[in-house]
């Protein structure tokens, strides 16, 4: 995990590396197709870009990025992201790298697991 700042505009989404003070990724709004958040209370929730690769990533506020992200969306749009709700997902981590991503109700919190899955096929 890495920290990072999400940025959104009405057009795009920005990760910024605070240490480093750096633009690390720009992803168009046009280009995010879904949206995964369990439907537990951990943090993580995942953007899905069929055009390049996903980002996985954890906020206490989960669910006010998403519902800001749709919004971002539709203030320039017809479409919506779909937002999918379940305790396992799979998201690509890189161009041919699947990760799933598990969550299950643990004794105090929530046990979150991310495992790698076969490589995507070209």
């Amino acid at each position: 995990m890495k920290r990072r700042i999400l940025v959104i505009t009405d057009f795009a989404l920005y990760l910024v590396d605070p240490d480093a003070d750096i633009l690390k990724r720009r992803i168009a709004l046009a280009a995010v197709d879904k949206l995964c958040i369990s439907k537990l209370s951990d943090n993580f929730f995942a953007i899905i870009v069929p055009t390049e690769y996903d980002c996985l990533m954890a906020s206490t506020r989960k669910k006010e990025i998403v519902d800001i992200i749709i919004k971002a969306i539709k203030s320039n749009s017809e479409y919506q992201p779909q937002v999918a709700s379940s305790n396992r997902f799979e998201y690509h981590a890189a161009a041919e790298v699947i990760k799933e991503v598990e969550f299950e109700e643990a004794e105090g919190g929530v046990k979150t697991r991310i495992t790698h899955k076969a490589k995507a096929k070209s």
